[in-house]
């Protein structure tokens, strides 16, 4: 995407919508997997750090143990603290610098995704899906040829929001 003059139309965290005029870009700023994994690091680090202090303090086991168990917990802080600086560092590059999972062409009236082909404009829509893996829906694009992943929502990562609806506003000509 070049860096000419866009107007943001949705951004969610993790996901970004742009609209230069011409163009709809939808960029997937690619954070949701260490978002996911710095919660679940913060939350390992301060199970085990807890239980480190609590078993120095009470010495229900050896002071070795409980030693391993803070230093084990201080760790996780550690990877957490460095994900969630990685995370807002993607989140702070400039979207020119970002790889657009999907474009929408006015012009042209065509819809691109990454790897798919180009569709007409008119013959796509988008929607939110359920994922089986997590409690937060995926945005898509349904085409002609078979549906399309453009983010997989997360609750750690912004989600995708009601994104689908200011596509499909965009998809038809609105």
């Amino acid at each position: 995407m070049s860096e000419a003059k866009y107007e943001i139309l949705a951004d969610t965290g993790g996901l970004v919508v742009t609209d230069d005029g011409r163009r709809v870009v939808v960029i997937d700023r690619q954070t949701g997997p260490a978002s996911i994994l710095a919660f679940v690091l913060g939350l390992l680090g301060v199970v085990l750090l807890g239980f480190g202090v609590a078993a120095l303090v009470i010495g229900t086991v050896s002071t070795i143990v409980a030693l391993a168990f803070v230093v084990a917990g201080l760790l996780a802080a550690a990877a957490t603290v460095w994900l969630v600086r990685q995370v807002r560092t993607r989140r702070s590059q400039p979207l020119g610098s970002c790889h657009p999972a999907a474009v929408l062409d006015r012009k042209l009236g065509l819809f691109s995704s990454s790897g798919g082909a180009l569709m007409p404009l008119g013959e796509v829509r988008f929607e939110r899906r359920l994922q089986l893996t997590s409690s937060s829906p995926k945005l898509v694009a349904v085409t002609p040829n078979g549906t399309r992943v453009l983010k997989r929502g997360s609750p750690f990562d912004g989600g995708v929001r009601e994104v689908h609806d200011v596509l499909n506003a965009v998809a038809q000509g609105r």
